[in-house]
């Protein structure tokens, strides 16, 4: 029974209860297609209507538009979806039918299939317009005061009625005017919400399957543009944007539904933008480049079998040279502004541009194409063009030969007859594009396209499509110089070498939109493409290792222009001087900003340059002075700025400990001389404070902590020195000792500095190191660890247990005890505890992979975060293994940390 065992096995009485005749189109339909046989198998009933129908003229465009507006007039807008399907299945199964018994030709049922597709359009943009005009009002014209229309516009095969019968539908879809609905609602607003209704209905999946599957694509702007358009917008693109390619394109444009007016007025619009009078040589070098893509695609093998859509002779190279000498004479013989595609061949023999030989052979070939095109996809009801040679005896049968050798004979003939005559169409020209090059050319291949992403290394191939268009279909590039597209489009095959050897190229590709895009650079990146090739890896590194540096050069173009005129990364407080010196802000806030973004910016490629590097120590110290000295030394300008005087700066935290990072805030202590100073000069820190926190155009210079003051946050900002000798006398609590061992002076009076380190000193190494004191700053980091909140899923690198915060304490206490003034703990590792030197480096190289990703502050890691992934592949390791190296590092720390807190409690 081979196709019908499903009817034999469940419905065997519907089987017998069938007329030979009847029976006999079952069997044909279940041979031909699969999803046919699904659809008869729930609705038994269709087969009498399809059987009915054999005979009869087809119904045309209006029939069938009359059958689909009556069902959408009839059922509630959350079921339109599955009537729609139900009734494209229904007359698909009906054309089909009569194709298998040759009761019409090739043009006439795709005709009738593309007009089906009409009829589902018509009836899915009735029905969401009725139901945005209750919700929104009716549309108005700004411009006449009447009612805005929308419509919707077919291209490619369904525009040019030739529509396969398995495949997506290419539309447009546009409206007459901007202005509001009655009900103050914009038109644009209106008509977006019209227009995604329409789609949902026609892709949405359903009990029947899905009616079609919708392509915007060819709209303006391509996959990143609105969904739906203006009148006046859709001119002012494509007189000012628009490219050969969509001239192409829009050959085949036609109504496909809603306002015929509309429509009109289109097609009105973009008649003289497709068929010009005269083509210069620029459009002409165009097209041959496209015939060139086809040609190279061509090469690309079926494995056992052909391509008849895209190979060498196929169906594509037919349509493309009739569509060739239509734009290059379209402009000046009227005729030719032919849709569909056997209609212009026919104009192009009767003017004598093409000779009636090749003109009869291209047609034999098309349509011999065409049915078998139909075959391969009805088959299965996918969309697919591929022919496999172990077919060929089901595909000889049904294309009406009685000898398989017969048949591919006349296969072979015909693809070996029409690449003839495409290869002689236009004079040779040497270009080698990428599949990625032939779409953004062409705007046709996506799928190879997605193909060649995906061998790339993509792992979602249609995401860095989606990214490519945003790049190349952007206003931006637009508005090069042709010589500009031409020399970024050529770099396209160098840019896709550096993907392909870069594992973490999502994030590689998306900083790099963002930096030519958001940022605006693409000019100055095309520029360098020309000129300066150093400047074109600067970029490329900024772009495949920070999305922080990568958010900054988006947001300061000036920022390149700076870091790469710079040739060593400045360090020290005579290096930042002379940078500031440079820099032209006006305001002087605003320039110690730019020299931050600049230092932090050079800083954060040398450390990513390095982290293959076998030397973590001198890669993080590097970093860490580096950024603590710009700390430093943006300290020193300000209080120099503000004129300070009878007043120090002191820092804790990581810029006491000179171990500052990318986002690390500043935990600053101000202290006054005495009373006299302290009421003179009071306003100066708070000036201080608010130069390094105020926001302005150049962000923002640091967040501060001024929790570590004495009182916390609740605490005078600026006590005299007086107040400190008290407070450590008589308030301190056991972890500010801790904290204070981190202590160091950064700027200010030197006579305060003096004192204040003689108020340190004895702070913290007057009282012994007890019992109770370990217990107390063991308590204290149990606190601190509680607060951190880590879960299974969840790491705190620095507070969580075992995390740095246990190193720090254990190095604070060693430092105490031993009466050692040390304020970085790096150091104090090395000195005190060596066999946790490399735990604690790589838990701050975690870190600061971490903060160098998004540029701020950040000490947690989830597992199931994307910052996992691109961490672990820093250290050229898998998620997990990084997961649990972090685990096994920390546990180690703890063990060590309780073992030296006991032995230190006890001693």
């Amino acid at each position: 029974m081979g196709n019908l065992s499903k009817f034999e096995t469940l419905k065997k009485n519907f089987l017998k209860s069938l007329p030979e005749e009847k029976f006999k189109l079952l069997e044909k339909l279940s041979n031909y297609s699969s999803c046919i046989t699904d659809f008869i198998f729930r609705h038994t009933d269709q087969l009498d209507y399809i059987y009915s129908q054999l005979d009869k003229p087809l119904l045309g465009r209006e029939e069938l538009v009359k059958e689909a507006l009556e069902i959408a007039k009839n059922t509630n807008f959350n079921q339109l979806s599955e009537k729609i399907t139900f009734f494209k299945l229904k007359h698909f199964s009906r054309i089909i039918a009569k194709d298998i018994y040759k009761k019409h030709d090739l043009l006439e049922l795709t005709e009738e299939y593309s007009y089906l597709a009409d009829a589902c359009l018509e009836a899915a943009y009735k029905a969401s317009l009725e139901k945005a005009k209750s919700k929104y009002g009716t549309p108005i014209d700004q411009n006449t005061a009447k009612e805005a229309e929308g419509s919707v516009i077919a291209l490619g095969k369904h525009g040019g009625l030739d529509l396969n019968y398995y495949s997506d539908i290419d539309i447009m879809y546009i409206y007459s005017e901007e202005g509001k609905t009655d009900k103050g609602i914009s038109n644009r607003e209106f008509f977006f919400e019209v227009f995604r209704n329409v789609t949902q209905i026609l892709i949405r999946r359903n009990i029947e399957g899905q009616a079609w599957i919708v392509d915007l694509d060819l709209r303006p702007e391509g996959s990143k543009g609105m969904i739906a358009y203006s009148l006046p917008a859709i001119e002012f693109y494509y007189w000012t944007h628009g490219r050969t390619w969509e001239r192409h394109m829009l050959i085949k444009a036609r109504h496909a539904a809603g306002s015929k007016k509309v429509s009109q007025e289109f097609m009105d619009i973009i008649k003289p933008f497709v068929y010009r009078r005269s083509t210069g040589a620029e459009v002409f070098e165009e097209i041959v480049e496209i015939k060139k893509l086809i040609e190279e695609n061509a090469n690309k093998k079926v494995q056992n079998g052909i391509d008849i859509k895209k190979s060498k002779g196929g169906i594509r190279e037919i349509e493309f040279t009739i569509q060739v000498f239509q734009l290059l004479y379209g402009g000046k013989i009227p005729e030719l502004q032919e849709r569909r595609t056997i209609k212009a061949l026919k104009k192009l023999i009767e003017f004598e541009i093409i000779d009636s030989r090749s003109g009869k052979l291209l047609e034999e070939a098309y349509y011999f194409f065409r049915k078998l095109e139909h075959l391969l996809q009805i088959k299965n009801c996918v969309q697919t063009q591929k022919f496999y040679f172990k077919d060929a005896d089901e595909y000889a049968r049904k294309m009406g030969f009685e000898d398989t050798e017969q048949f591919l004979q006349k296969l072979n003939d015909y693809r070996e007859k029409v690449n003839q005559i495409f290869e002689n169409l236009t004079p040779q020209a040497e270009v080698q594009l990428t599949p990625l090059q032939k779409f953004i050319l062409t705007k046709q291949y996506e799928e190879e396209a997605i193909e060649y992403l995906s061998s790339l290394g993509f792992k979602k191939p249609e995401w860095a499509l989606k990214i490519f268009k945003n790049i190349f279909f952007s206003k931006l590039y637009i508005e090069l110089s042709d010589n500009s597209k031409e020399i970024f489009f050529e770099f396209i095959p160098t840019l896709e070498e550096h993907l392909k050897n870069f594992p973490d190229r999502e994030d590689f590709l998306l900083n790099f939109s963002k930096m030519l895009i958001n940022g605006r650079m693409l000019w100055v990146f095309v520029s360098a493409l020309e000129q300066n090739q150093k400047l074109v890896e600067f970029m490329l590194n900024i772009a495949k290792l920070s999305d922080y540096i990568s958010d900054l050069m988006s947001k300061d173009r000036e920022l390149l222009d700076w870091a790469f005129g710079i040739e060593e990364v400045p360090q020290t407080k005579e290096d930042f001087q002379k940078e500031l010196e440079i820099i032209k802000e006006k305001e002087f806030i605003d320039r110690l900003k730019k020299l931050k973004k600049i230092v932090e910016v050079l800083v954060s490629l040398r450390y990513l340059s390095k982290i293959d590097q076998n030397d973590a120590y001198s890669r993080l110290k590097e970093t860490n002075e580096a950024l603590s000295n710009l700390a430093d030394s943006i300290l020193e300008q300000l209080y120099n700025y503000f004129e300070g005087k009878e007043f120090a700066i002191y820092g804790l935290g990581k810029l006491g400990s000179r171990e500052m990072n990318i986002g690390s805030d500043l935990d600053l202590i101000f202290v006054f001389k005495d009373e006299k100073s302290k009421y003179q000069f009071l306003k100066i820190p708070q000036q201080i404070v608010n130069a390094l926190t105020s926001y302005s155009k150049e962000g923002i210079l640091y967040n501060l902590d001024l929790r570590l003051r004495p009182f916390g946050k609740a605490g005078e900002l600026s006590p005299q020195l007086s107040f400190y000798e008290n407070y450590f006398k008589k308030e301190a609590r056991v972890w500010e000792r801790l904290a204070w061992t981190k202590a160091r002076f950064i700027t200010g009076d030197l006579s305060v500095k003096q004192e204040m380190d003689r108020l340190i000193e004895d702070f913290l190494f007057s009282t012994e190191i007890n019992r109770e004191f370990i217990n107390e700053a063991i308590d204290m980091r149990f606190r601190l660890e509680g607060l951190a909140r880590e879960t299974p899923e969840e790491i705190d690198i620095k507070l969580g247990k075992g995390g740095t915060a246990d190193i720090e304490f254990l190095i604070q206490i060693y430092s105490l005890k031993n009466k050692k003034r040390l304020t970085n703990i790096l150091e104090g590792v090395e000195l005190f505890k060596k066999e946790l030197i490399d735990d604690y480096l790589f838990l701050r190289e975690v870190e600061t992979r971490l903060r160098m990703i998004k540029g701020i502050g950040l000490s947690k890691i989830y597992r199931n975060s994307p910052f996992l992934y691109r961490v672990a592949h820093s250290f050229k390791m898998e998620p997990e293994q990084l997961w649990e190296k972090i685990i096994n590092t920390k546990k180690e720390i703890r063990e060590i940390f309780l073992r030296e807190m006991k032995i230190l409690r006890e001693s």
